[in-house]
């Protein structure tokens, strides 16, 4: 079975919320099987930033609405979107 990679842009309650604690948030809300690769801040406006996220799931049914709802309820996070998900490769070029 693979895995998924799923990409997020989340924005915050407000410009007082740090990076920090919304990448914990966002971990400690994740369902079981399901990790955080990857977290870059994006500038929006007025000192204000998302954080653009790499979610990693196994490849299985309604593991990305899992995924979705769990982020939408964490703190720290006002509202998600969802740029794109694709499927993780477990072979690496050059291997046979």
């Amino acid at each position: 079975m693979g895995s998924y990679v799923i990409r997020m842009k989340l924005y915050p309650e407000g410009s007082e919320s740090k990076k920090e604690e919304i990448v914990n948030s966002v971990v400690s809300s994740l369902p079981e099987g399901v990790y955080l690769k990857n977290a870059t801040s994006e500038p929006i406006a007025f000192g204000l930033e998302a954080l653009v996220v790499d979610i990693v799931a196994p490849e299985e049914e309604g593991v990305i609405e899992k995924v979705e709802s769990s982020v939408s309820k964490a703190k720290f996070v006002s509202q998600y979107e969802l740029l794109g998900v694709s499927r993780m490769s477990s072979k690496l070029p050059g291997n046979k």
